[in-house]
């Protein structure tokens, strides 16, 4: 094959007119060919660094005043995280609230914040001798000045030592008669409900692995090893709350909207090769369908539909995922069961690619569809936002009148700009996937009480995969099961506006109390939504 490039001007001045067309023409083409290449290659380095060093955010914007990065890196030294985020201005003052005996102060937003905590009084008085020196005169008290101030009490262990009476007869008859005893949590077990709970709470709710807890326990003189307290998350989890569970599971199925999401982890004793991954799946009602918060976690050791079908086997309704295959196959084996699409999915995947390019290289080919992309999905949502707060025959209305158009308009668009990149683009990618997730992205459409997103799941998910980051991997599959109740109890809690430590204290203390209970009707009043746990779990109200 001729190399063009390397013909002289001699050479090139006796050629013919149409050869001279031809070379050209050629040459033309394989420039295209390079400038095609080099925008492909440039996007996928752009995406890889987004992916590992970009904005996780799918937000354009930055928030005002909010450090970034770059922010930090543009220091040459280290920086100190307080010490950076410190400036000049003026700590805010502890507001000093004087209460008159005839004048009622308006409430500050410090007595806002105290409000409800239990108080502890000082009386700062003067010696009567010294105040006789003072007043010759005599002297007479004005309204006390009171200061609140904020005080913390180190966590306090106490031992309960229980005294059990016994009484027998006089008549020596043998009669013994025992005071009754409260029922253990665990069988010759120091545990008590009260540490089970505050243990659980740190680990569940707050991330705080075992292993730190054990550390600092011994700070305070209490020796216990990780082991026995690993063993009172997995027993609490088997014996008692696992009741609570399965019930919660029921009460799932009462929603006509599902959302579901999964994330890996590690179980290291499972019986397979080392880094085999595991999942733990979450499924969560529907907002605009279910009457109470329910959010389910679900431990198995793969990723296939048969997991989320043998858990989905009683319900009847509408599945909301993200654009994972295994919950199409699940659909379309199951009868009753419809999914929907997750537009947040389709918008983050245009929303990468823009981030990946920047401003100075959005203005390829690809960056131009992708921003227009995203701007598109953007205004379905901003659309349909407007219609929260309307009755449900009312939202469906308007989503056929008014979102329903735009969401025509943006599948034309991108069947028809599709036909315009080169399959292997990012952006060609991100396209296709909006064409083969089309028909389920459509369904919140005709369906007033399935949004748009699966946010709800996203939100679900994140604690977990918070607690990750910690404690890195989890031990044996009986853990991850316990994890798996856990987890649904405390987030469920948390979506019941309930005080997670004093939620599964209450639960620790009142489920050993029917275990032997073939009547279940007692579970009705343990659920996070009852009465009696509202009233005595309630956590704190947010001013």
């Amino acid at each position: 094959m001729t190399d063009f490039s390397k013909l002289t001007p001699e050479q090139l001045e006796k050629m013919d007119k149409q050869v001279l067309i031809t070379i050209i023409g050629a040459l033309q083409g394989q420039l295209n060919t390079i400038s095609s290449q080099i925008n492909f290659l440039t996007e996928q380095i752009a995406l890889m660094s987004q992916r590992s060093f970009g904005r996780k955010t799918d937000k354009k914007d930055s928030i005002p005043n909010q450090l970034s990065f770059s922010d930090y890196f543009d220091n040459e030294d280290v920086f100190n995280e307080p010490e950076y985020l410190s400036d000049s201005s003026k700590e805010p003052e502890i507001t000093e609230v004087i209460i008159s005996s005839y004048t009622r102060k308006k409430k500050t937003s410090r007595e806002a914040n105290l409000e409800g905590l239990p108080a502890r009084v000082f009386e700062h008085t003067i010696e009567a001798d010294r105040l006789k020196e003072l007043f010759p005169n005599g002297y007479k008290e004005l309204p006390v000045e009171t200061y609140k101030r904020l005080a913390m009490i180190p966590q306090t262990f106490l031992v309960d030592e229980h005294h059990i009476h016994v009484y027998a007869s006089k008549d020596n008859d043998g009669t013994i008669i025992r005071a009754e005893r409260p029922k253990d949590l665990f069988r010759n077990s120091i545990a008590t409900a009260s540490v089970v709970s505050v243990m659980m709470n740190a680990k569940f709710a707050n991330h705080q692995p075992l292993e730190r807890q054990v550390q600092f326990f011994k700070n305070f003189g209490v020796n216990l090893k990780t082991n026995t307290a690993a063993n009172w998350m997995i027993n609490a989890s088997e014996q008692y709350l696992l009741i609570i569970y399965d019930e919660l599971h029921k009460h799932l199925y009462d929603s006509e909207v599902i959302h579901a999401d999964e994330t890996p982890f590690q179980v290291i004793r499972d019986d397979r090769s080392p880094g085999s991954k595991s999942y733990m799946w979450v499924y969560r009602n529907g907002a605009c369908s279910a009457s109470h918060p329910v959010i389910i976690y679900d431990y198995q050791s793969t990723r296939k539909t048969d997991h989320p079908e043998e858990f989905l086997k009683n319900y009847n309704g509408v599945l909301v995922t993200d654009g994972y295959q295994v919950y199409h196959t699940l659909a379309n084996k199951r009868e009753g069961l419809k999914v929907a699409g997750c537009w947040v999915h389709a918008k983050r995947k245009y929303s990468e690619i823009v981030k990946a390019l920047g401003k100075e290289k959005v203005d390829l080919p690809d960056g131009i569809i992708a921003a227009k992309a995203e701007d598109k999905i953007s205004k379905i949502f901003h659309e349909d936002n407007l219609l929260d707060g309307l009755s449900k025959r009312e939202r469906k209305k308007q989503r056929q009148q008014k979102v329903k158009p735009l969401v025509d308009k943006f599948f034309e668009w991108v069947k028809q700009s599709i036909l315009k990149l080169p399959a292997e683009s990012a952006t060609a990618k991100a396209l296709q996937y909006s064409i083969n997730q089309e028909d389920y992205l459509r369904v919140f459409l005709s369906d007033p009480n399935v949004p748009m997103d699966n946010n709800p799941a996203e939100q679900s998910i994140r604690p977990f995969t918070l607690g990750r980051k910690n404690w890195v991997a989890i031990n044996s599959p009986k853990g991850a099961d316990a994890s798996a109740v856990i987890y649904s109890l405390v987030e469920t809690a948390k979506a019941n506006h309930l005080s997670v430590q004093a939620y599964l204290e209450y639960l620790l203390t009142e489920l050993p109390k029917h275990v032997d209970d073939k009547d279940r009707s007692f579970i009705a009043d343990l659920l996070p939504w009852s009465k009696a746990a509202q009233k005595k779990c309630a956590a704190p109200k947010k001013s």
